[in-house]
């Protein structure tokens, strides 16, 4: 017959068991991100005429003492065409040259820095410095990485990125991606900075690498999207759950954090060639991927923007249609400690992918979704979105 410190024993490992599933059911329960409301606050319309043409990789929104305005690329002529968001009218056309003195070669996104200062990303690979007659007043050379890209950006996805005197750029691909090893990524660096204030404006490549087992479960895309909050850069990658968090001051990675969303669990990985066909689109919209990430600097959070993975013979598209303008687009809301607030999915191809902005009002998303029943190419169109739990002006 057993004595009581047997049974005693036995109670006390009983508890322990209880107390850590316990525990294990409440971290993997933590690990859910909740649901987040977001409602349409108002709508924007801005009737364009025939002879604009948007380019929707690149708008930027304009918050001054005479107004609230949204400077986007016009494909004809080419353009930057400025527009007062509340008088819904054309303000200003900073016209890109294709010949002469102040031609800029092939335009690749802009930043409007300053009231009459244009930093535009050119190719060959260029940041060309222009005033809003046009006029070039500088061409800063961009020395290539060691993985020889001939790449230049700045795009919605890949802003220039600016802090006191220097300009931040991205070259986030590949020479070949498909000959590439898994040890060619602790050797690439992707990150670039220029001092402004220097005369020889030389290229700095930061030594920030992507982490050393991105592809230990197979290769990956290595697209990205990129923002910044005071000193940190944020890089967020469009197949992985890490973001990566970057000193300006240091020039150097402080860590990865991981925020991954609900929506999808794995990654279209890519093979050792070109898929055939539709094969790797289709592999890409079932499995789902994260897109742009946006500082919302009035609300002080993140908006990380992703695609969850969809059956494409459900939606009634072409597979190549769905991957130009996704049937349904997810945001993740993430506070400044990088800790997920929540998200939401919107459905019904609702949103046209890539052209978002951060305002006063709120988030704009454009609804120039041309699957849309209501797809209306005379007006730029965009909701104002809200999400509960954050504060707001009006």
């Amino acid at each position: 017959m057993r004595d009581s410190s047997y049974y005693t024993t036995l109670t006390m490992k009983t508890l322990n068991f209880l107390f850590f599933l316990l525990i294990t059911i409440s971290c993997n329960v933590s690990q859910e991100n909740k649901f987040i409301q977001a409602t349409t606050y108002s709508s924007l319309h801005v009737p364009v005429n025939t002879s604009f043409s948007p380019d929707r990789t690149r708008t930027q929104y304009i918050n001054s003492d005479s107004g609230e305005y949204l400077a986007i690329l016009n494909k004809i002529g080419p353009a930057i065409e400025i527009y007062n968001i509340e008088s819904k009218k054309l303000a200003k056309r900073i016209k890109l040259n294709q010949d002469g003195p102040n031609r800029i070669g092939l335009d690749n996104g802009f930043y409007l820095m300053a009231p009459d200062s244009l930093y535009l990303a050119s190719i060959p690979p260029k940041v060309l410095i222009l005033n809003f007659q046009g006029e070039v007043l500088k061409k800063i050379p961009v020395s290539p990485e060691q993985n020889g890209v001939n790449f230049l950006t700045s795009n919605n996805e890949l802003p220039f990125l600016f802090d006191d005197q220097f300009l931040y750029g991205a070259q986030p691909f590949f020479q070949n991606i498909f000959q590439m090893k898994e040890n060619d990524l602790k050797t690439t660096k992707h990150l670039y900075k220029i001092n402004l204030k220097d005369q020889k404006n030389a290229t700095e490549w930061l030594e920030v690498f992507r982490p050393s087992d991105s592809w230990e479960n197979g290769k990956k895309d290595g697209n990205f999207s990129w923002t910044d909050r005071y000193d940190s850069i944020l890089v967020a990658p469009y197949t992985d759950h890490r973001i990566w968090l970057i000193s300006k001051k240091k020039g150097e990675l402080i860590d990865y954090f991981n925020l991954k969303s609900n929506s999808f669990n794995e990654f279209r990985l890519v093979g050792e060639s070109v898929p055939v066909g539709d094969l790797g689109i289709i592999e890409d919209l079932e499995k789902g991927r994260y897109e742009i990430i946006l500082h919302d600097n009035y609300r002080d959070v993140f908006y990380r923007f992703f695609f969850p993975g969809v059956n494409w013979e459900e939606t009634g598209l072409t597979p190549r249609d769905l991957f130009s303008n996704r049937s349904k687009i997810g945001i993740m809301v993430i506070d400044p400690n990088l800790n997920i607030l929540g998200e939401h999915v919107f459905e019904k191809n609702r949103f046209q992918m890539w052209n978002y902005f951060v305002g006063k009002k709120g988030l704009y998303v454009s609804t120039n979704n041309p699957n849309r029943d209501d797809f209306d190419e005379n007006y730029l169109r965009y909701d104002i979105i809200r999400f509960e739990g954050l504060e707001y002006d009006e």
